[in-house]
Order: C-alpha cells, then sequence, then structure tokens
C-alpha cells in the first residue's frame, strides 16, 4: 500500500456465545440470559459486568427470528390429590398441543394459600386459570374471592373435579351417575338383580354419585335398592380383600359386584379367581360378574370391564370451556358441556 503497511485478512472467530459472556462476566449463563431479555432481578454491577463482557466480546444475539411468546395457562392444583396427580400430565400435554405455555402451583387447602399461589400464577401474566381437585372443596368465600380475583384481570377461569361442584367456579367433571347406571344396565341385562357396590370413603362424592345412579337404574327395572349392599373399603388390595370376603360371606344372593376403583376391581378379580381355583371340584361354583369405574392398563389386559371418562376426554372438555372463556363468553356452574359422559374401554 502507499503507506508501505500491509494489512493481513481477519481470521473468523469461533461464535460467540451466552456461556462466554457469562464466564467472563463472572455469572451464571441464567443471568446474562435474564438480562438480555430484560427480565429478572438481577443487581446493577452484575448487569454492568454482563455489558462489558459482551462490548470484550463482540458478543451478537441471534436475530433470526422473534421470540415466540405463548398465552400461559396456570394451573393451580392441590398438594396429595390422587385425581389432580393423575390427570396433570394429561392436561398439561392437550394445553401445550394448543399452543399454551403451562404455569404450574400447588397449595394447601388453607384459604390463605390458595388465593397466595392464585396471585402468584396471575403475576406471571396467565391469559387463563384451571383449578382443579380438592381445591374446588375450599370454603365458598375462598373460591368466590379466586372467581373475584381472576374476573378483574380479565382471565378465564375453569375448574376440573372428580364429582360435580355446584360452583361458584365452574368445574368439568365426569357424570359418575351416569357410569354406574349404563354399568348397572349391562348387568340387567344380563339378569342379575343382586348388584353389590364395593370401595370408597363413607364421604366420597364420587362414591355417593354413583350409587345414586345404581339406584336410579334398579328402580328402573322394578329392583329395590339395598344399602346393605354398599360396602365402602379403603382403596388398597388387603382392605378390598377382606371387604369381598364379607361381601360373599353374608350375601349368598350377590351375582355382581361394581367395583369403585381399578384397585378393587383387581383385588375383587384375585378373590375369585382364588376362590373358583379352590372349589373347582364343585359342581356349582359361584360366578360373580364384575365391573369397575376407572382407567387401568392392568385391568384391560386382564379383560375386566371398564367404564371411565378418560383422563384425555377430561383434559380436553376442560381445553374448549377454557377456550370459551378466553373467546369473552361466560361459563356458569350447571353448564351442561362442563359434564363429561363416560364410556365402556
Amino acid at each position: 500500500m502507499a503507506n508501505g503497511t500491509t494489512m493481513t485478512a481477519q481470521k473468523p472467530r469461533n461464535k460467540i456465545t451466552q456461556q462466554d459472556v457469562a464466564r467472563l462476566a463472572g455469572v451464571s449463563v441464567a443471568a446474562v440470559s435474564l438480562v438480555l431479555g430484560g427480565k429478572g432481578r438481577i443487581s446493577p454491577e452484575g448487569v454492568e459486568r454482563i455489558y462489558q463482557a459482551i462490548d470484550q466480546l463482540g458478543y451478537r444475539r441471534a436475530t433470526t427470528s422473534p421470540p415466540i411468546i405463548l398465552p400461559r395457562i396456570g394451573l393451580l392444583l392441590p398438594h396429595g390429590c390422587a385425581f389432580s396427580a393423575t390427570l396433570l400430565p394429561e392436561l398439561a400435554n392437550v394445553l401445550q398441543q394448543a399452543g399454551f405455555a403451562v404455569a404450574l402451583a400447588y397449595s394447601t387447602l388453607a384459604p390463605a394459600d390458595v388465593l397466595a399461589q392464585t396471585e402468584a400464577l396471575l403475576s406471571q401474566d396467565a391469559r387463563g386459570m384451571m383449578v382443579c381437585g380438592k381445591l374446588l372443596n375450599s370454603h365458598p368465600e375462598t373460591l368466590q374471592a379466586l372467581n373475584a380475583r381472576t374476573a378483574a384481570r380479565l382471565v378465564a377461569l375453569t375448574g376440573i373435579c372428580a364429582h360435580h361442584h355446584p360452583g361458584p367456579v365452574a368445574a368439568v367433571h365426569p357424570d359418575n351417575a351416569l357410569a354406574a347406571h349404563m354399568a348397572a344396565d349391562a348387568l340387567l341385562e344380563q339378569q342379575h338383580q343382586h348388584i353389590a357396590y364395593l370401595g370408597g370413603e363413607n364421604h366420597s362424592l364420587v362414591r355417593a354419585e354413583r350409587l345414586g345412579g345404581l339406584s336410579i337404574a334398579l328402580g328402573k327395572a322394578g329392583v329395590a335398592f339395598s344399602p346393605s349392599l354398599s360396602f365402602p373399603c379403603a382403596a388398597t388390595f388387603d382392605d378390598a380383600l377382606q371387604a369381598v370376603a364379607q361381601v360373599l360371606k353374608h350375601n349368598p344372593k350377590v351375582s355382581a359386584i361394581l367395583c369403585d376403583n381399578p384397585t378393587v376391581l383387581q383385588a375383587v378379580h384375585h378373590a375369585l379367581a382364588s376362590r373358583l381355583q379352590a372349589n373347582k371340584w364343585r359342581l356349582f361354583s359361584r360366578r360373580i360378574a364384575l365391573t369397575g369405574f376407572g382407567e387401568c392398563e392392568q385391568s384391560l389386559k386382564l379383560q375386566l370391564p371398564l367404564i371411565a371418562v378418560s383422563q384425555n376426554t377430561i383434559a380436553t372438555r376442560a381445553l374448549v370451556c377454557l377456550r370459551h372463556q378466553l373467546e369473552g363468553s361466560s361459563l356458569l356452574p350447571g353448564d351442561p358441556r362442563l359434564t363429561v359422559a363416560p364410556a365402556f374401554l
């Protein structure tokens, strides 16, 4: 060149990453990401170190396309609720497949905790909330406050429960009475009139709804429902084994048993199979027809009749109801769309 100097072409540098910036600034990669995204609580000194590292390294954030911000749905679940725990994977999957981001919070049944966790979800700019399981058994004043707080922020609110719920939160729920009615109708067609119900706790609303459906089905067939054929027991294999032994011992006319859940169903099936094997030399062994409520792969493998509303069906219906509200329409307790019909599996 004219001044006698020469220039050498710069070698292309390796791509600078956020990890490089974090290493030079002495912070975490998450801190770098938060600063670049304009979020989080990072000290002014930390922010300054990050920008100094960015300038020194010549870091440039990729700008191929703007970030996609998915609308967020908050899920509020109770601790120790089997219904909610079983539903969660399917519910999260259905929401994500529909293009929503999911924010999750757990709460005790204490009113202060329910409202505190509600605020935590609302602070994340949730467009909708789903409240699940036992939380819908909270004091009506707590649910009314939850309703008011979501309504004030124009946030859609849908409940999901294992049984019918009168409100004030509109809740999607399976039709337990219809499930028992359908099961009883199938057994009555097979000429079973002495039908026992085994399982469920005395205070269980799901059990109460099913007993109501059983009673109605029997009444339509001209058969009186006998409360003495209803046997509560815990949902454990051993308890169900003991309970079915008492049923068969004290009720010789019972020819069919409705089982409250898959655990009870499998225990009764085991007890009957063992009894049949032990008495196979008899010409007239008692054969008991079984029907269970709920989803269970093991029960299906044993070819045991099951009737249920699948978790996917409940989650999908909850999404439909939530979208209805997101579109600006109201959804009140008692709306027929909240009730999900069962089916034989």
